[in-house]
Formats: structure tokens, sequence, C-alpha cells
């Protein structure tokens, strides 16, 4: 088994001084190394502050740091969806767009301790709120009758001082010979963690398989059954709507789902030759 290529994500989201939530999402991979900084209200989660690193780069890079003017100004919260696509051509690159989203997903999943700043009157009413919003969106929140155990039990705490979230992520793939490839993805942040497994003949999966090792309850660990759907699927270049739908929908898991999409995209890379990663 040869190791062909690799790619690892941190997202890391901390209380700062003056009202205020940090946050970074840090990238490095066998070709490139980048940061995505954001700094928001703690309160409206306006983004107050905006900034790209490029470390590292097959390209020459002319600028290691830009302020990312797009992105200030808007919510750090599902809203986001324009100013990140402003950011793809603000920056000419889909790389930054993938962190900085990735940064923004780290905000969203803090507010499970900032429910003060954010209005909430109590752990219930946020839990209410998410259970009313994200209904039917995975294999949780689909069979909330049959959930034994509340966000709260799993999370284990509604406050938190300095970090408040973390998340790491990544994709390994493998020559095992003749065109056969191993794709590999994990998961870990504060609230889950998922691992993925496929086989591969050329672009064409053989064999997958996976575990949910962490989740907010047993019944996201039903999750996994549909990875045996992606046997004969070829994933070069397969949209992520086309694989969540492969993977259950909202009785899937959505970190599952991102976990295959993000191992997907590294097809693009190297058995097609291009050293840019499409994200």
């Amino acid at each position: 088994m040869i190791s062909l290529f690799q790619r690892n994500w941190y997202t890391e989201v901390r209380r700062s001084e003056k009202k205020l939530l940090k946050a970074k999402t840090s990238y490095v991979d066998t070709h490139r190394e980048a940061v995505a900084h954001l700094l928001v209200d703690v309160h409206s989660f306006i983004i107050k502050e905006a900034l790209w690193e490029e470390q590292r780069s097959l390209e020459p890079i002319s600028a290691r740091n830009y302020i990312v003017s797009p992105l200030i100004g808007s919510e750090a919260y599902f809203s986001s969806g324009p100013s990140l696509k402003e950011v793809g051509t603000f920056l000419k690159d889909p790389l930054a767009v993938a962190l900085f989203s990735e940064t923004v997903k780290g905000f969203i999943q803090a507010e499970t301790f900032l429910l003060s700043e954010r209005g909430y009157g109590s752990e219930d009413e946020y839990t209410n709120k998410w259970s009313k919003f994200y209904r039917g969106s995975c294999r949780y929140y689909s069979n909330l009758d049959r959930v034994t155990e509340n966000w709260y039990e799993h999370v284990g705490e509604s406050k938190r001082t300095g970090n408040l979230f973390v998340r790491f992520k990544t994709q390994s793939l493998f020559e095992l010979g003749e065109g056969q490839y191993l794709l590999t993805g994990n998961l870990s942040d504060s609230f889950h963690e998922v691992s993925v497994s496929l086989r591969l003949d050329g672009s064409i999966v053989k064999s997958a398989d996976g575990v949910i090792l962490r989740s907010p309850d047993i019944i996201c660990r039903e999750a996994t059954s549909f990875l045996t759907n992606l046997v004969s699927i070829n994933l070069r270049g397969i949209p992520k709507k086309e694989l969540a739908s492969i993977l259950g929908k909202g009785q899937g898991c959505v970190h599952m789902i991102d976990l295959v999409s993000d191992c997907a995209q590294i097809l693009e890379t190297l058995l097609l030759g291009n050293n840019t990663i499409i994200c």
C-alpha cells in the first residue's frame, strides 16, 4: 500500500476579549497550507475581521495575507452563503471558500455554549428551536420520537469558557496496486466522531464501510448502513447532492455525507492529474 495524498483540517472557536469570538480553520495537504480567520460579535455573529493566509502553494504566491472584505459585515451563520460565494470570486480560490465555510460552521456549533449571548432563556428553549429547525435533516432529527438522550445530556454542559468548539478532519488516498485505491476519512469534533473507508477500482467504489464512534444518540449510528449504497458508484466528480441522496438524505448522517464528499474531492486532484484541490 502506497500513500499518495492526505489533507488535514482543524477548526477552532474561542472566546476573545470585548464580547468577541475568534475562529480559524487551518488546512494542510501534500501541496498546500493555508488558514482562514474570522472575528465576530458574540451576540450578533456579525463578522468584524476576515483574514486569509497562504503559507505554501504549488503556485507562486504574490501575497501571503489578504483581508477578505466581502465577508466583513455579514453574519457568520446560515445566511452566509452569498458572502462565501463572493470569497471565491475575490480570492479566485475554491479552497478559501471551503475553509471559511468550515469556520462559519464552527460558530454555529459553538452556539451551544452561548445561550444568553444569543438570546436563549434556557437549554430547553435552544433544544426546542433546533428540533424544529433541523427536523427531518438527519437521522437524529428525523427520529426524535426514538431518541433516548437529549442534546445537553450528550454535550454535558451549556457553558464553556475559553475554547468553545474544535473539529479535526482528515482524508487520505492510498494506492493498492493495479488501479486499486483506498480512500479513508475521519472526523472528530466536540460532539461527533466518524470514520469511513472506501475501496476503489479506479474511481468506482468496490466496498464501503464506516463507523460513528461518538454521536448525540445511538440512533445516529444506524446511518452507517447507507454506506453500502456507494458500491458500484463512480465517485469522480459526483455532486454532493447526489451523494446525500445515496447516503440517506434526512435519514442519513450529515457528517458522514460531508466526509465522503471530502474524500471524493481527492479523486479530482490525484486521478485527474490536477494539482489544485477542488472543494
